[in-house]
């Protein structure tokens, strides 16, 4: 028999058929009242406001480490450059195609700063992509409505903020592990190798993370919600006089646009041609856009993307697509090009 008894908050347990029921009955007391409790399923304004102050905080961080990732990259192109052989020279010896190329030791410094500021600088972009998200979301809710006029000014900051990260995650993986990796294996280097001796002996971690593996194409990528603007026809510099435009330029009447890059987003860039005393022929892709004036800067209407990148000085003989001449980039609204020409 089993008798609740309330006003004690105890169980009695009685054992049938025994001789003596005061003997066998064993009390386990229970509670019953619970201290209430809420648990938020969204952050209130104060955990708002350490999301975007956090934000800001990595999104400097990732300002310096780019540029140290950047620094790293043209430091390691220019030791392949500096010992490469020049373009013009006698012909080679019949049994000189058999000679392998060696990997030039100079390039081991540099891309092991290369890789680890690179690492670095996706394991911040991921961080940054997380609090991204929190913040957009609370946004979305309204939950910005609680927050002081200068948090509300930061919030709408932040989307554009995060926008420039995109591009700078394209550029950097394009002058990377595009670019970059192309050299180097083109110089037989073997970036495997690499990267397991550089690895071995940077950090680990950041901020508890797990640093991502630079030379992998799937940690340059982030999830977001991205929306591709209309395509626009093609527009190019004004060419010199008595020099015909670039065929499909959009300054020649009833000019077909071609599929593929075109399809992408139209953007300005700037040619700064300031530097130098005469002209500049620039083409993006194979396609000549015309000429930059000597000490002049051009704003130039072309396609967002990975494009390949020639400029260079009329009295250049040589033609875009030789060797040396064409650089891999990833073109975006206000991306800039500043021309050097010889003294």
């Amino acid at each position: 028999m089993l008798v609740m008894c309330g006003t004690l908050g105890a169980l009695l347990a009685v054992s049938p058929g025994a001789p003596d029921a005061a003997s066998t009955t064993q009390v386990v007391p229970f509670r019953t009242e619970l201290r209430p409790r809420v648990d938020p399923v969204f952050g209130d304004a104060a955990s708002l406001r350490a999301s975007v102050d956090r934000f800001f905080a990595l999104q400097s961080e990732m300002e310096r480490v780019r540029d140290e990732f950047s620094t790293a990259v043209h430091e390691t192109l220019a030791a392949l450059a500096a010992t490469a052989p020049p373009s013009a020279k006698p012909a080679a010896r019949p049994e000189a195609k058999s000679e392998s190329k060696s990997c030039p030791a100079t390039t081991t410094a540099p891309y092991g700063r290369a890789l680890a500021a690179g690492a670095k600088y996706l394991l911040l972009g991921q961080q940054l992509q997380g609090r991204f998200r929190d913040i957009r979301r609370a946004d979305d809710l309204g939950d910005a409505a609680a927050l002081t006029p200068d948090y509300r000014a930061k919030i709408k900051k932040v989307r554009e903020l995060f926008g420039n990260l995109l591009a700078d995650y394209r550029e950097m993986r394009v002058a990377f592990y595009d670019q970059l990796g192309a050299e180097l294996r083109h110089a037989s280097c073997k970036t495997a190798a690499m990267a397991k001796a550089s690895a071995s002996g940077a950090d680990a971690s950041v901020n508890g993370g797990d640093v991502p593996n630079p030379t992998e194409a799937s940690a340059w990528s982030l999830a977001v919600d991205e929306v591709p603007a209309a395509d626009e026809p093609r527009a190019v510099m004004p060419t010199p006089a008595g020099k015909r435009p670039a065929l499909g330029s959009a300054s020649e009447p009833g000019a077909a646009t071609s599929p593929g890059p075109l399809a992408a987003p139209s953007i300005w860039i700037d040619v700064d041609n300031t530097l130098c005393a005469q002209p500049t022929r620039v083409s993006v892709d194979g396609q000549p856009l015309g000429e930059v004036g000597a000490r002049k800067r051009t704003a130039v209407r072309t396609h967002a993307g990975p494009r390949e990148i020639c400029a260079l000085p009329a009295s250049d003989a040589r033609a875009c697509g030789a060797p040396g001449t064409v650089r891999k980039a990833y073109l975006h609204e206000g991306w800039s090009l500043t021309v050097h020409c010889e003294p």
